[in-house]
């Protein structure tokens, strides 16, 4: 992999032309900036609790803003039928619709409601979107505009990018908003062994009725144990939060899902805006 792809990729995804478009020319790309490796401390071991970033750093480097490029998904939610460029929708007892506010200038956003969890089962309420089948190595990110209108009771889960391979494994690397803060997980389910770990960092706080601009790119190695590659998120544009790569989101089918993955204990609304999904292998 090229050194400082990262920061091309998330420059990419930093903004989303107004009009969902993903074809056409090229707009001019930021230049390629060359990072150091983060520093892997070994004892920032997985874990399934949030806490701050640790084993990884933080670099003041403020993310170049550019428009939607040739090749990457963009939706603004702004066209004539809005939403219907996604592949499907999931709506287990929640509701998915477009409505304002829009994070930007338009009139809409994807608004996700979902009642309170039970036991009797999840409830969730997104959009599914069929990215490229994945190998060993590649690189993607995921950007997109993200309003809660309150503190979650316990947990909700937000955006994320699944890979799901041959064997049913799904691999979530995603948001995910607690009291606590806004965090960035990574989970590996439905196996045993070695590789099933999971990792939950905090990145930044929670401001109910307020748009953040969430990023995460992602860049696999292949190696045959941890870290298999590292992250980058960014928050509304600012510093490069670095996090190594503690799941394996190898050789499988690749999905966008966006908005409430997983319903909080209490009833549930979040807006989600500005997508912007690219891959490259």
């Amino acid at each position: 992999m090229r050194r400082g792809i990262f920061i091309v990729l998330a420059s990419l995804a930093a903004g989303c032309a107004h009009g969902s478009v993903d074809e056409g020319g090229d707009l001019e790309s930021p230049p390629v900036v060359a990072l150091a490796d983060p520093p892997y401390v070994p004892g920032a071991s997985a874990s399934s609790a949030p806490s701050l970033p640790s084993g990884g750093d933080v670099v003041s480097m403020p993310l170049v803003h550019v428009g939607c490029k040739k090749n990457a998904f963009c939706d603004d939610f702004e066209g004539a039928d809005p939403g219907s460029r996604w592949t499907g929708t999931v709506a287990t007892g929640g509701v998915v619709d477009f409505v304002g506010p829009s994070s930007a200038v338009g009139a809409n956003a994807l608004r996700t409601v979902t009642p309170a969890a039970s036991g009797g089962g999840a409830s969730a309420a997104y959009l599914t979107l069929a990215g490229p089948d994945l190998g060993t190595q590649w690189v993607g990110s995921l950007a997109f505009s993200f309003r809660v209108e309150a503190t979650p009771a316990a947990m909700l889960g937000g955006p994320e990018i699944a890979v799901v391979d041959a064997n049913g494994m799904t691999t979530r690397i995603g948001f995910s908003v607690r009291p606590e803060g806004i965090a960035l997980h990574q989970h590996f389910e439905s196996c045993t062994g070695p590789t099933c770990t999971q990792r939950s960092d905090v990145v930044t706080d929670v401001k109910p009725g307020e748009w953040r601009r969430l990023t995460v790119a992602v860049e696999t190695t292949g190696a045959s144990a941890a870290p298999y590659g590292r992250i980058e998120v960014t928050v509304d544009g600012g510093e490069v939060i670095l996090l190594p790569l503690e799941v394996t989101p190898f050789n499988g089918r690749s999905e966008v899902r966006a908005g409430i993955t997983v319903a909080d204990s209490a009833p549930a609304t979040a807006r989600i805006d500005d997508v912007v999904f690219f891959t490259h292998k």
